[in-house]
């Protein structure tokens, strides 16, 4: 087994071909987990873009959308399980998809217990007000609730846990737009462009760009379906729509949330409201009553999804590794029968359950996980950066022929630009208070830690850095090297 997985032979192959767009589509739409984004995620940005919240998240769409149209540029050339640090090997070099594996396997197993902190959290809220249940401990065990249930969803079949993502994601955004509609129908009369001018954040566009930095956590995931390129049907089409697909939609999608939002909640008392328990459960019972409950569940729903989502996107990279021999062989194992990665599958459970009750327990669920998100979106960021400028690289210097200034130029350097403004503020303006602070530092840390590694194995073990150029896609493996090599299985 061993063998035929480093070599790529059937035995360690996916199940290729198995999913159709609507199953890669959904894999990144329930990435970004919609309705747990605008519950939680985008709320964190309120204090600082206040009844500005509409401008930061619709900077944050169109500098995901940048980032979105070089991934998809790229998939388009090297579907692979990959993901994006294939796209940064074959277009930047060797030594770029290392440092992109390295970012990646910080911030995609992050997503996970993050997520599950956030379920344990809502959980514990509302099963304390709206059931009596006071037992303050409670949230540990909703964390282990989610990640059985991931668990079960991912381990199986990826026709299983993606067909599972279409229903789940389907259900959450159609909650969340229909309260969203109807809060904006409720208030025709007060409906203007407040909520896009900068004046109403902290600081003007200072606050606007920090509470940015959360919209882009709402975000996190749109190019989920970057590693699904070996097991989607005609990845070279279906991936690219996909990463770019879900961040408009759902990219508008959170802009209607955030506009509709300001409003339901009344404009001069929105971030009173929004910053208090659960808001959007609150706004259900203000819109539709005892309608809340749906609100929670979609939230819960949302969070499962995205959880599942994240779990793919993570076990098949680390797949990927292993077989390119950068991460523990057992990794690249995969299952005789359901064609997953199994040994990845069990390792990221464990991972972030251990992980989740760690941080809930030395901080709470809620500071746990503020902080592994803020986190999370320092490493995606510099991701998204490196891939825009992968892009580039790619198209206008290597295929020039194809080169478009649009697309391989203005597009890319716009998300360079706009991404660089968060994470500015994020250390020089707006600097979080401990221990959230800690999320800055290790990022720096991880960061260094990568570029020194990515320095020594270029120098000491290239060979080992160039395998990382390779695809595996359909029924052949195309080595930079030599063209393209029939694979054993053919």
């Amino acid at each position: 087994m061993e063998a035929a997985t480093a070599s790529g032979g059937q035995e360690g192959r996916l199940r290729e071909h198995s999913i159709g767009l609507p199953q890669v589509l959904f894999q990144s739409i329930t990435h970004m987990a919609p309705g747990a984004a605008v519950a939680y995620s985008i709320y964190i940005s309120v204090p600082f873009s206040r009844q500005a919240l509409a401008l930061s998240v619709l900077l944050a769409l169109i500098a995901c959308l940048c980032a979105a149209t070089a991934i998809g540029q790229l998939a388009k050339k090297y579907p692979s399980a990959g993901g994006m640090y294939t796209y940064a090997a074959r277009s930047l070099g060797p030594w770029a998809g290392f440092f992109v594996a390295w970012l990646f396997i910080l911030f995609e197993p992050l997503v996970a217990p993050f997520l599950y902190l956030e379920f344990g959290w809502a959980m514990h809220e509302v099963m304390s007000s709206e059931a009596g249940w006071n037992y303050t401990g409670q949230w540990w065990i909703w964390v282990a609730v989610m990640t059985v249930i991931v668990f079960l969803l991912t381990y199986r079949d990826i026709r299983l846990s993606t067909t599972a993502g279409v229903i789940l994601g389907a259900f959450e955004i159609a909650v969340f737009a229909t309260l969203a509609l109807w809060m904006l129908f409720s208030n025709t009369g007060d409906l203007n462009t407040q909520p896009f001018q900068p004046h109403n954040a902290v600081g003007g566009w200072s606050g606007v760009f920090r509470g940015m930095v959360f919209a882009i956590l709402a975000f996190i995931g749109f190019e989920a379906a970057a590693p699904l390129g070996e097991e989607a049907k005609r990845p070279r089409r279906t991936v690219p729509f996909a990463v770019v697909g879900s961040a408009l939609a759902i990219g508008l999608f959170y802009v209607l949330t955030a506009y509709a939002w300001v409003f339901g909640a009344g404009f001069d008392n929105f971030v009173t409201q929004a910053t208090g328990a659960d808001p959007w459960r609150n706004l259900g019972k203000v819109f539709w009553g005892t309608g809340w409950v749906i609100v929670f569940v979609a939230i819960c729903n949302s969070i499962a999804a995205n959880s599942n989502a994240a779990v793919n996107a993570a076990t098949r990279v680390f797949f990927a590794l292993s077989r390119n021999g950068l991460a523990p062989r057992p990794l690249g194992h995969v299952h005789p029968k359901f064609r997953t990665p199994t040994n990845a599958i069990i390792g990221m459970s464990g991972f972030a359950l251990v992980l989740s009750l760690l941080l809930g327990w030395k901080w709470g669920p809620l500071i746990g996980f503020s902080l592994i998100a803020t986190l999370a979106v320092i490493v995606v960021v510099v991701v998204y950066m490196l891939i825009c400028a992968g892009a580039i690289w790619e198209y206008w210097v290597k295929r020039r022929a194809e080169f478009n200034p649009l697309l391989h130029f203005a597009l890319p350097v716009g998300g360079i630009v706009l991404f660089f403004f968060p994470l500015y503020y994020q250390y020089y303006k707006f600097v979080p208070t401990y221990p959230i602070k800690y999320a800055n530092w290790i990022a720096v840390a991880w960061i260094g830690i990568g570029i020194v590694l990515t320095i020594v194995l270029a120098l000491t073990r290239p060979d080992r850095l160039r395998d990382m150029e390779r695809v595996y896609v359909e029924d052949e493996t195309v080595a930079p090297e030599s063209g393209a090599v029939p694979s054993p299985a053919s």
